[in-house]
């Protein structure tokens, strides 16, 4: 890959045969590329969806607590007054 071939110093015969398995070779591990891509993408995505409940489910035992200490704060003003 990434190499120039001097095409005249094969073999006619040779270098068909040569770069048709070469070319048969890249075409795969193409797929295999592709495959892992996909893959990646697919768990990508899912670790961003579990971020974005995470995210949502601390926000709302954030508005939570909030509540609860507005609470106790506001019965504490009740005893205190």
């Amino acid at each position: 890959m990434g190499q120039l071939r001097d095409i005249d110093q094969m073999v006619p015969g040779d270098s068909v045969q040569k770069l048709t398995t070469e070319n048969t070779t890249l075409k795969r591990r193409l797929q295999q590329v592709t495959q892992e891509h996909r893959k990646l993408q697919e768990r990508l995505e899912g670790a961003r969806t579990n971020l974005r409940f995470s995210d949502k489910r601390i926000a709302d035992l954030e508005h939570q607590l909030l509540e609860a200490q507005q609470v106790v704060t506001g019965g504490l003003a009740r005893i205190d007054g």
